[in-house]
C-alpha cells in the first residue's frame, strides 16, 4: 500500500487544525480567565515604574527639578539642560520631562527652533541618537 503526497498533506493538515483548535480552546478558557483572576484578585499586580515623573513650579529661568535643570545663556542664545540620571534610561526620561518643560516655558510645539544642549550631570557616555531634538 503506497502513501502519496496527497495523503501525507492531508495528513499534516488535520493534526495541524486539532493542535491548534485545542491550543485556542486551552488558551481561551483556561489560561485567560486564570489570568484575568489573578489581575481582578491583586494578586497580580502591575510593574511600577521606577522613575517617578517631575514637574517645574515655575516657568522662568533657571527652571530646577530634581530631575534637572534648564538655564538660558543670552549670549548665545542656548538653552543648557543638566540632566540626572545614573543610567541612560533615566537620563533618557529625564530629558523627555526636560522637553515637556521647555515646551511649556517657551509655549512652543516643537524645540526645532531653539538651541539645546543636554548635558549629563553623572557624565555619561551619550549616543548621538539621544542627543538629537528630534525634528
Amino acid at each position: 500500500m503506497a502513501i502519496t503526497a496527497s495523503k501525507i498533506y492531508t495528513w499534516v493538515l488535520e493534526i495541524s487544525v486539532v493542535v491548534l483548535t485545542s491550543a485556542l480552546v486551552w488558551f481561551a478558557f483556561v489560561y485567560y480567565p486564570k489570568v484575568v483572576d489573578q489581575y481582578k484578585s491583586g494578586a497580580v499586580l502591575p510593574t511600577k515604574t521606577i522613575y517617578k515623573p517631575v514637574y517645574a513650579e515655575s516657568m522662568q529661568f533657571p527652571i530646577e527639578t530634581s530631575a534637572y535643570k534648564i538655564v538660558f545663556e543670552s549670549r548665545s542664545n542656548t538653552y543648557y539642560a543638566f540632566i540626572n540620571g545614573a543610567r541612560l534610561d533615566e537620563f533618557v526620561f529625564n530629558r523627555d520631562n526636560t522637553k515637556l518643560a521647555l515646551k511649556s516655558a517657551l509655549s512652543v510645539e516643537n524645540l526645532c527652533s531653539v538651541k539645546v544642549i543636554y548635558a549629563s550631570t553623572q557624565k555619561l557616555e551619550i549616543p548621538d541618537q539621544f542627543q538629537n531634538p528630534g525634528c
